[in-house]
């Protein structure tokens, strides 16, 4: 007969009642030679596991750049347009007394608008395909962190912003006499 084989990766555990995790953490490395971890330090370590042995960070972070490219590029070019459609009447605005504050506080105000709606449909199509996949095996376990969504709400409003820089640039050189112009 061969050597049996030891395929055992972790037993979970459950300490009695007034030991903490850490100690009896520190009680079964000492009697078994093993690594015993906490839930919490097990996660971490997987994570890095996952992390310094696999290029699966390397490709989210690439998507996840790509996608703030095309956003902000797409956000960018959306408020450029909008405004470019719209000088006659910022024009007129500006023809009737209205002071550049007050322009560039309706582009942002239309930016923050913009943002909202855009994040809450995100988030919403996000959550609820969580939702309907939660009893695919492959995919359990998949939720949304709130620090991930408060992050993403950061980062949507500051994409929205930085785009909306081109078209409140574009507005405070404008001459008012375009309006007069054929």
């Amino acid at each position: 007969m061969g050597r049996e084989r030891n395929l055992l990766s972790f037993v979970l555990a459950r300490p009695a009642a007034g030991v903490g995790d850490a100690e009896i953490c520190r009680r079964i490395g000492a009697a078994t030679g093993l690594r015993a971890a906490t839930a919490y330090s097990f996660s971490w370590q997987t994570i890095w596991y996952y992390i310094h042995h696999t290029g699966i960070p390397v490709n989210f972070g690439i998507t996840i750049a790509i996608a703030l490219l095309v956003g902000t590029v797409v956000a960018g070019q959306t408020f450029y347009i909008f405004t470019i459609e719209n000088l006659r009447q910022f024009g007129a605005l500006k023809a009737i007394g209205v002071k550049n504050i007050r322009i560039v506080g309706m582009i942002a105000l239309q930016a923050l608008m913009v943002a909202a709606v855009g994040y809450s449909l995100g988030l919403g199509m996000t959550a609820t395909f969580f939702e309907v996949t939660k009893s695919n095996l492959d995919l359990r376990g998949f939720f949304i962190y709130p620090e991930i969504a408060i992050g993403t709400a950061a980062i949507v409003l500051l994409i929205v912003l930085l785009a909306s820089l081109i078209s409140i640039r574009r507005v405070l050189v404008l001459e008012p006499a375009v309006v007069f112009r054929g």
